[in-house]
């Protein structure tokens, strides 16, 4: 048995402890406490076992302004930590990877509605794009897709109930976050907008969203902040 299984099992007779039967809960409780001593393992491991992480592929391969805003509202509205990473896919190309960590469910959930709202937004994104004039450089329909992508984000803020975390599953969070990812940077994010705000792209943006629709997803009680405009 390695540290990883020790924990688990560790945690699993820490709620077999709560058993309403005096001798099994004992019982489990001495073997939880024989399991620590022999692994080392203190409360505080036991209890980062409550945070998970979930990856999914990001919607561009650059870090951009949109994306970035459109992560930290899900991140906020999920109770969820979010950060980024890349790896070799199949194809031995690096991929961009979001991923949202936090209490139990929450960063499955998040996810969720990363892939859904996301693709809806990649979508109205490139069709704005499209229909702008044959005459427009492709850097000027870039800048020009994202500051309407911006607006989107903002948009579709009303569609997720905000559920940030309480002071408590923060604090277990960042330990996990130090323990896990003791090395993480912060990201340089593209703002390649800039250039054409002020120009009636975001609002563009900003009014497409409002048909942004984010259904039912995962089963369960955390699935229930996203129902949204229906």
């Amino acid at each position: 048995m390695n540290r990883d299984d020790a924990l688990r099992k560790i945690q699993r007779c820490l709620e077999m402890a709560k058993s309403s039967s005096q001798y099994e809960a004992a019982a489990a409780m001495r073997q939880a406490q024989a399991l620590m001593r022999e692994f080392g393992v203190s409360e505080g491991d036991v209890e980062l076992l409550a945070v998970t992480e979930v990856s999914i592929a990001s919607l561009t391969n650059a870090s951009v302004v949109w994306e970035a805003a459109l992560n930290r509202l899900i991140a906020s509205a999920f109770g969820c930590e979010v950060y980024w990473r890349r790896s070799y896919g199949d194809d031995f190309r690096l991929v961009r990877h979001t991923v949202f960590v936090g209490i139990g469910a929450a960063p499955q959930v998040a996810a969720y509605a990363y892939e859904v709202l996301g693709r809806q937004c990649v979508k109205a994104r490139r069709a704005y794009i499209a229909s702008q004039s044959k005459r427009c450089k492709p850097a000027t329909k870039t800048a020009r897709g994202d500051e309407f992508a911006r607006g989107w984000v903002q948009s579709v803020r009303d569609l997720v109930q905000n559920m940030a975390m309480s002071p408590a599953n923060a604090e277990l969070v960042e330990r996990y976050m130090e323990q896990q990812h003791p090395d993480l940077i912060t990201a340089q994010v593209r703002d390649r907008g800039s250039r054409v705000a002020h120009q009636g792209h975001a609002a563009a943006g900003f009014r497409a969203g409002k048909s942004a629709r984010l259904g039912r997803g995962v089963g369960g009680p955390a699935a229930r902040p996203l129902l949204g405009r229906s």
